[in-house]
């Protein structure tokens, strides 16, 4: 077991999304760095240094799938993007293969650029957790025994020893594996836009933006 701490430089609700019963990391730094994540280690994502390095989540993972595994699972289903409440339009499993083998990707409120479709696809894993503990707007100040395991910079750090144990144990004992608060930067505008669909980028689904 080893844990990998990154920076959550906008928190949103779509990396993490801690909606549905399950906290799910798709695109953002972790995976777009490939990091080699199996069932049972751990992910701790904290704010930036001017913000007091507070933990905004901390997550065990459960299960690691391919996009497209993702998106065809009727378990995530709740997690593809619709228009609708903001929390609707946080959804992650945005991605999947057509008859062709090429990625597409369904509708999506949050990486709706030719690039991030690219980056995202490029290591095309899911984390997914069903033991985690997200404070977004409510992110706690680590105890200061365990103040290195936050990371300070960009990019991502693996823990591994008995300092990551303690933590785990800490976090455990002291809070509950849930919820214990709303996205720091969500949106919830009502005013739902999407950029215009680039070349070779093929948006499907039933919800649409207006």
């Amino acid at each position: 077991m080893r844990l990998c701490s990154y920076v959550v430089v906008i928190d949103k609700g779509f990396a993490p999304n801690p909606f549905s019963g399950f906290c799910t990391l798709a695109a953002r730094t972790p995976n777009h760095q490939g990091l080699r994540l199996k069932e049972g280690d751990w992910v701790l994502g904290n704010s930036s240094s001017a913000e007091g390095r507070r933990l905004i989540y901390a997550m065990r993972i459960s299960e690691v799938l391919d996009f497209d595994k993702y998106y065809r699972d009727n378990r995530f289903a709740r997690k593809k993007a619709k228009a609708g409440t903001w929390r609707d339009r946080c959804g992650d499993n945005i991605y999947f293969r057509n008859k062709a083998g090429d990625w597409v990707r369904g509708v999506s409120f949050h990486h709706t650029s030719l690039d991030s479709l690219r980056q995202d696809t490029r290591r095309p894993r899911v984390f997914i957790s069903d033991h985690f503990f997200y404070f977004g707007e409510n992110a706690r100040a680590l105890p200061p025994k365990f103040a290195s395991l936050a990371r300070t910079c960009q990019g991502c750090k693996y823990h591994p020893g008995n300092l990551v144990e303690e933590f785990i144990k800490w976090l455990e004992q002291t809070y509950k594996p849930r919820l214990h608060g709303e996205p720091r930067d969500r949106d919830e505008s009502t005013d739902l836009k999407c950029e215009p669909i680039q070349p070779r980028m093929r948006q499907t689904g039933s919800g649409k933006c207006t």
